[in-house]
């Protein structure tokens, strides 16, 4: 299980807090402009998906470390004498 802190810095999680607050907004200001809805989840959606590259990025690159040293035969080191 990952710990608190890792979990409430997770997108889905900051996602949902923000979708609850304008959600509680619009409620109790129904006038709210929604361009400055829509201003907030553009922002958020591009968050989300720029995390997520990164993330996708990252992961290629363990792959293709890992592919580049599974190629090279590990070096036999000569025994002290």
């Amino acid at each position: 299980m990952r710990p608190l802190a890792e979990r409430l810095q997770s997108r889905k999680f900051i996602t949902a807090i923000v979708a609850a607050i304008i959600a509680g907004l619009k409620v109790y200001f129904p006038d709210l402009p929604s361009e400055a809805i829509w201003t907030v989840v553009g922002c958020l959606m591009g968050w989300v998906a720029i995390e997520g590259a990164i993330d996708a990025v990252s992961q290629l690159a363990k792959w293709a470390a890992e592919k580049l040293n599974s190629g090279k035969e590990p070096t036999k080191e000569e025994p002290p004498v």
